[in-house]
């Protein structure tokens, strides 16, 4: 795994319908309507940011945390319209011998349900399995979260299974967590079954 691309400068990546960059202090307004919004913390391990203030904090620790090549944190941007931060996607738990990251996605509620999370997740496996060489790409989500799974299932991602209370979230407690993967293979168009000349 060559964690030394991930970590060599934080990566653009571009999807269908969206990008992937870097998160300034530009985007802190932005960034309050994903981190400050409740509703958007209800599957995710932490509560939501009391203030805006807190946001600046949070994206300081982000910087450290990639300074520290322990976590990749990119800002979620439509790729038509207005250039304005719709979510963070986050890379983390990676781990070079097995070869895996795990990833995580929020987005700004109003944009939910329209392809964003799809596009984000679908961008970053390509350059993390196809360019970093991450083998095993995985996102652990509360069972009842959904969206989520659906958006993991139409990238590929298989369910694994739901590892039952075993996992403390500092915001939940001890929660069920369903497991899913994405390896290089499942990403690869299936063989034709039948070949007719």
């Amino acid at each position: 795994m060559k964690t030394h691309l991930l970590f060599g400068g934080y990566p653009f990546l571009a999807g269908d319908k969206v990008t992937l960059s870097r998160i300034t202090e530009l985007d802190l307004k932005s960034l309050w309507t994903v981190w400050g919004d409740e509703e958007n913390f209800r599957f995710l391990p932490t509560a939501a940011l009391r203030s805006p203030a807190e946001c600046t904090e949070r994206l300081r620790e982000a910087e450290q945390l990639f300074a520290q090549r322990r976590q990749v944190t990119l800002g979620i941007y439509p790729a038509q319209g207005e250039y304005r931060l719709i979510g963070v996607l986050t890379v983390f738990h990676l781990d070079p011998q097995v070869e895996s990251a795990s990833l995580s996605v929020v987005l700004a509620r109003e944009y939910t349900g329209q392809g964003y999370a799809s596009s984000a997740i679908r961008a970053a496996a390509a350059y993390l399995q196809d360019t970093v060489g991450v083998h095993r790409l995985q996102a652990a989500i509360l069972p009842t979260n959904y969206r989520a799974g659906l958006a993991l299932e139409s990238c590929g991602f298989r369910k694994e299974g739901t590892v039952r209370e075993g996992f403390f979230w500092p915001d939940k407690g001890i929660v069920d967590l369903t497991l899913y993967s994405l390896l290089p293979s499942d990403r690869r168009p299936q063989q034709a079954k039948n070949i007719v000349f």
